[in-house]
């Protein structure tokens, strides 16, 4: 029976059973001057007329680094240092005088000199006073390492256990002078099987095949001399690596689309923000760990910030000092204006609802106001795989008369619910300047668990009543970070990997 094989797949073939020898795959693309996949496309081919196999093992391989192969071409430091010796005659020398005449760099003039005298070629001597060098041997034969530095000429990659124990001493000399280096991979041995050794030339032809028949094959009749190439549909297409949204930008445009689909309007704050709105006016006192450099990003160009109308300034003060009109005692200290007027980086969008709500004082405006807000805030935080310095926070705010936590609960659930978990529950929580306060939990079946998402709670009379908002108008707020919500999304383990855009990850993402 004839076998037929594309032109390609004789050439090798026959390449093979002319040597008669097994081959290492990569050797055989150097010899035949081909693409690896191209050969090993061909040898799958044969496997699959039983002509041919390969083995496959992990191995370790040894190459020569930029500055081993410079040596390779040009001689080891110490040869190359012996040759000016020899070229120029040189018995004996000073070193000073060698170095400025040798027109070798001082690293590998030093490193010559030092192996010179290992290999018992030179010696030195100050008995003149003077540090001189003197040619001592009368024969300089080829070294071992130089030898085995050879081997590289033939091959670009020697396999390690191929060596022998001196071959093994070399590379440790060689991997010593950081000379070489030991990579892990994978060695595929090529050969033919026993009835691929016993086929004749003739029981093979070549196989001509085409992906598609034209009208002129089927005008002429020619169609029939080839074999159609077949087609398997349950097979991928090839990767479109067009542009595209990043994914981050495509979670912020759902979670937008959710927030105003819910009746909420956008807000946006500066990035760079007072110590008034990121701290005081949310009743933080101002001896507050939170407030110290390690957590926080201060600025010295503006060091200042404008703090908004000063009635607006002296009610945060006295709510600060004794409470104001919110009925708590304040924290009881003297509260410093200059403190206040500090410039940062804003650590939270808490800062841009506190200049909503004296938009809301400002403007005199009506509730029920609904808004949210998606941006960027600051922290001084170490970096690792779940923190980062600089990252997203998403924020909403409802001002309404006579809200209640289950009002929030419904729009907490209603949000969650949207951007797809299906349980939702809240718990008691503390958190510094809502009262009462929840936790927020989601069921995410991937896991199979529970997990914390983010807070909510009541905004404090303290932080609402110096803009006017007095029971019984009340404030629901609740928010998370957009990271942590992407990481489950998207099934990355490190929040890095949101911002540093692992490209095979990228791809992998639908458009």
């Amino acid at each position: 029976m004839v076998i037929k094989l594309k032109k390609k797949v004789i050439e090798i073939f026959n390449v093979l059973k002319e040597k008669n020898a097994d081959y290492e795959a990569s050797e055989l693309t150097k010899e035949l001057s081909i693409d690896y996949i191209v050969l090993m496309s061909a040898i799958n081919d044969l496997i699959d007329v039983n002509l041919g196999k390969f083995e496959e093992d992990e191995i370790f391989q040894l190459s020569l680094n930029e500055e081993g192969i410079s040596y390779l071409k040009n001689g080891l430091p110490e040869r190359q240092l012996l040759n000016i010796f020899l070229k120029r005659n040189i018995k004996e020398i000073e070193i000073e005088e060698l170095l400025k005449t040798s027109n070798l760099e001082s690293n590998i003039f030093y490193i010559g000199l030092s192996n010179m005298k290992k290999n018992r070629w030179i010696a030195q001597s100050k008995a003149t006073g003077e540090t001189k060098i003197f040619l001592v041997a009368e024969k300089f034969p080829e070294t071992e390492l130089e030898k085995f530095l050879k081997r590289f000429e033939k091959k670009e990659r020697i396999n390690y256990s191929n060596l022998t124990k001196k071959e093994i001493n070399q590379y440790n000399i060689l991997n010593k002078r950081k000379l070489i280096t030991k990579t892990k991979g994978t060695q595929r041995i090529i050969s033919l099987t026993e009835k691929g050794k016993a086929i004749k030339p003739s029981e093979i032809e070549e196989l001509k095949q085409v992906s598609k028949i034209t009208s002129e094959m089927l005008s002429s009749g020619t169609w029939k001399d080839y074999q159609l190439k077949p087609f398997d549909v349950t097979k991928p297409g090839p990767l479109l690596k067009a542009g595209k949204l990043h994914p981050m930008v495509k979670l912020i445009n759902e979670i937008r689309e959710i927030f105003i689909s819910l009746g909420f309007t956008e807000i946006r704050g500066p990035i760079v923000e007072s110590a008034f709105f990121n701290f005081d006016a949310l009743f933080q006192p101002q001896d507050h760990p939170a407030r110290e450099m390690h957590d926080t990003f201060y600025l010295n160009n503006p060091k200042t910030a404008k703090l908004p109308e000063k009635d607006r300034v002296k009610a945060v003060k006295e709510t600060h000092e004794n409470g104001g009109d919110s009925g708590s005692l304040g924290w009881g200290y003297s509260w410093d204006e200059k403190i206040a007027k500090k410039t940062l980086l804003r650590t939270h969008t808490t800062a841009t609802t506190i200049r909503r709500l004296a938009q809301y004082y400002r403007n005199n405006d009506v509730p029920p106001i609904k808004v949210f807000s998606i941006d960027r805030v600051f922290r001084n935080e170490k970096l690792d795989k779940s923190h980062l310095a600089e990252f997203t926070q998403i924020e909403g705010i409802v001002i309404g008369e006579r809200v209640t936590l289950c009002d929030l609960i419904g729009v907490i659930k209603e949000f969650y619910n949207k951007i797809g978990f299906e349980k939702v529950i809240t718990r008691p929580g503390f958190f510094p300047y809502t009262e009462p306060s929840m936790e927020i939990a989601v069921y995410y079946d991937k896991l199979g668990e529970w997990l914390e998402m983010g807070g909510s709670g009541i905004f404090r009379p303290e932080v609402t009543y110096p803009w006017g908002i007095k029971n019984p108008t009340r404030v629901l707020a609740w928010g998370l970070g957009l990271e942590r919500l992407a990481m489950l999304k998207y099934e990355r383990k490190d929040i890095r990997d949101l911002y540093i855009n692992p490209i095979k990850w990228l791809r992998q993402e639908s458009y």
